[in-house]
């Protein structure tokens, strides 16, 4: 059985939400011939997602990997900000890490959701978030990487309107919005086993 790592934050932890709306659920549920890795930790920035690299993705020689950062990059708190420049060279270092130890990986990056920004919780804005959405989509043409553009797809989808699709944080995404990102990974996911 080929191992899909699913790499990233709480975001693809599924924080706040029952085992069974998570993305690695709704994803193991569409693809019953793939061992799906929930390697999610919430919290977590590009920074740590480095240092447990090797557990967490290259251990299981994946097939392909998912990776979702940047929520907690952008944030304005100490202990997890990192510069738009560190958090663009994590990610490089990521994929060249996986392209050394399983170079027929495909790799996808997903750029981070947007938040909702009239609710008083969010610890971070759309216009602290938007470079490090570009940083995925400049990484993703320079790496010759997968680009899910997460981002882009939810605002076409909510029409800017994304109360239902995140939770009362107004960060974390909701049941519905995890329906939503599984299709759309699990689309592109089809595409790549159609494709051999």
């Amino acid at each position: 059985m080929k191992n899909a790592v699913l790499f990233g934050d709480s975001l693809t932890y599924g924080y706040g939400v029952y085992k069974k709306d998570s993305l690695s659920y709704l994803i193991e549920k569409r693809f019953p011939k793939l061992s799906i890795i929930n390697s999610g930790v919430n919290g977590d920035t590009t920074r740590e997602a480095v240092l447990r690299l090797e557990r967490d993705v290259l251990n299981f020689s994946p097939y392909l990997t998912t990776i979702l950062f940047g929520s907690n990059d952008c944030a304005p708190g100490e202990w997890s900000h990192r510069t738009v420049e560190e958090f663009q060279s994590n990610l490089e270092i990521i994929i060249v890490r996986i392209r050394e130890k399983s170079p027929l990986c495909h790799i996808i990056l997903i750029t981070p959701p947007p938040v909702d920004e009239t609710v008083f919780m969010p610890w971070t804005t759309n216009k602290r978030l938007a470079p490090y959405c570009d940083a995925v989509r400049d990484l993703s043409q320079n790496k010759n990487c997968i680009l899910a553009d997460f981002n882009k797809y939810i605002l076409e989808v909510s029409q800017g309107n994304l109360e239902s699709f995140l939770q009362e944080d107004g960060c974390h995404l909701s049941e519905k919005c995890y329906i939503y990102l599984s299709e759309f990974i699990g689309n592109i996911i089809e595409d790549i086993i159609n494709k051999e």
